[in-house]
């Protein structure tokens, strides 16, 4: 029986104390995993369950580069990680966040900088960075800085540049998060594509269309992978699946509040001819014209690059119009100062690093009621650390959290504010089905109390739960209706 391309046994891992103070717990104890060569192998677990770090593990990260213990046997494509660096391009790491692993001027010169570590020769390096751009979608992006791409352009750069390199095994850490429609199709076929030229594919994931992927798949649960199996069987013992944590049944969704709100009441939120073009000359929003009523709570969706988050960057004054207004509940957001727009709006970001910078939980979840000067500071910030399930984090350091926990870091410093409008870019992104329910029970809850909500997604099920549908396409309205109408025209093309 031939050797397996990733070999586990009795791994155990942990990271390194924080303090003296905390000791260190183990994550893994005695994990066990076997995948064969051209085999797909998804593992499922909950926020914080250990995914992200058995990828680092098997790419050579772990505890190479992040400290801590590990013990035990490892062996990938008849390298151990542990006693010495595994060959350059041996191993392809996708990071959940993919942001977190580009860093070149374009995106040409990303997809080609991991062919110029390797030596390949020049010649062949332009053929190999067009054909993983095309392979994408991303030929279009060619020019463009990283920075500039949508949350899920950059996951299929990321993607491309680790294609390019052709490594031998993968370690894909939520492949398909952060994508539209479009980019789940190009990234699925070319996972698809990745299994028939005969690689060793690790998925980590919270969706059952990745686990779906694959050959055999696992549970990972407190620290132990249960046996493999066909990922049918997995997915199709749901209350196994919602027990772990990891899923959250539409049917146990918190039921839609009626807004206290009268129709026809002050809008909260409106656009006149607002159009928006960035320093480099792309023009994303041209001539939009919108209005929220209080109240309501409403999806905005489209393909990645489309303009949703640059048209919500308009709602809180980080960007403001080249051409149009914007109003916000009466004023005029380019005439109002920052601070006090803050207190109508509150923002989440794509990604939560992008707004975390508190040195612990409770101070980055205190910032902004502390800033803003509000009422019983103390006692918001203790009510959001509960509601998100954060007090035993309070002390710690947002950085060493799980996406999951740092996505609910950035939703605990936003109910704090208890402002008037939320603007949500992306909630559920790394979210398990315990993340999930936090989710919908705080925006029922404000939803009741009448609270403005705007949620990006590419979830039909959440933008389903809204009151209506705002769907752009390429900087323009294409749809702004009643939630049921939009989704049975445009589900197949704007949401999963």
């Amino acid at each position: 029986m031939p050797e397996p391309v990733i070999a586990a046994q009795g791994i155990g891992f942990t990271y390194p104390p924080l303090t003296p103070e905390i000791a260190a717990t183990p994550l893994f104890e005695a994990l066990e995993l076997r995948v064969g060569a051209g085999e797909a192998y998804a593992v499922m677990g909950a926020s914080g369950s250990g995914k992200s770090t058995l990828c680092y593990l098997l790419a050579g990260l772990a505890p190479r580069y992040t400290g801590g213990q590990s013990n035990g046997s490892l062996r990938i494509a008849g390298h151990d990680p542990f006693a010495a660096p595994l060959p350059a391009g041996a191993v392809g790491l996708l990071f959940q966040d993919a942001a977190t692993q580009l860093f070149n001027a374009t995106v040409e010169d990303e997809v080609a900088w991991g062919l110029e570590t390797l030596g390949v020769p020049s010649g062949d390096i332009g053929p190999r960075v067009n054909m993983a751009l095309r392979q994408f979608g991303l030929l279009p992006l060619t020019g463009r800085a990283p920075w500039t791409l949508s949350g899920g352009e950059q996951k299929r750069l990321a993607l491309a540049a680790v294609w390019a390199m052709r490594p031998r095994v993968w370690a894909l850490d939520e492949p398909l998060g952060g994508l539209d429609p479009v980019g789940r199709r190009e990234v699925l076929t070319a996972l698809a594509a990745l299994r028939d030229d005969g690689a060793t594919l690790l998925l980590t994931t919270l969706r059952p269309q990745t686990a779906q992927l694959a050959d055999s798949a696992s549970l990972l649960v407190s620290g132990t992978l249960t046996p493999p199996q066909p990922p049918a069987h997995l997915l199709a013992a749901e209350p196994r699946l919602e027990e772990a944590g990891i899923l959250l049944p539409r049917t146990r969704w918190p039921k839609v509040p009626p807004s206290p709100h009268p129709a026809g009441n002050e809008p909260a939120i409106v656009t006149r001819n607002l159009s928006f073009t960035y320093g480099d000359g792309r023009a994303v929003l041209q001539g939009i014209d919108l209005a929220i009523p209080r109240g309501r709570c409403v999806a905005l969706v489209g393909v990645n690059g489309a303009g949703k988050s640059t048209l919500a960057r308009h709602f809180n004054g980080l960007l403001r119009p080249i051409s149009g207004t914007v109003t916000i509940l009466g004023h005029d957001a380019a005439r109002t100062a920052p601070g006090e727009l803050a207190r109508q709006v509150g923002f989440l970001f794509q990604r939560p690093e992008q707004q975390i910078f508190g040195v612990t939980v409770r101070d980055e979840v205190a910032y902004g009621p502390r800033c803003l000067r509000l009422p019983d500071a103390d006692a918001r910030v203790e009510r959001a650390l509960a509601r998100f399930d954060l007090s035993a984090s309070a002390t710690l350091p947002p950085a060493i959290l799980s996406y999951g926990a740092r996505r609910a870091v950035t939703l605990a410093a936003l109910a704090a504010l208890e402002t008037p409008i939320l603007v949500l870019d992306e909630p559920t992104v790394g979210l398990d089905g315990r993340g999930w329910a936090q989710l919908l029970d705080w925006l029922a809850e404000r939803r009741a109390a009448g609270t403005t909500i705007i949620l990006i997604t590419h979830e039909s099920e959440l933008a389903a739960w809204c009151d209506e549908i705002i769907a752009l396409r390429a900087g323009r309205i294409l749809a702004n209706r009643p939630a049921a109408t939009v989704l049975g025209q445009l589900a197949g093309e704007l949401l999963a």
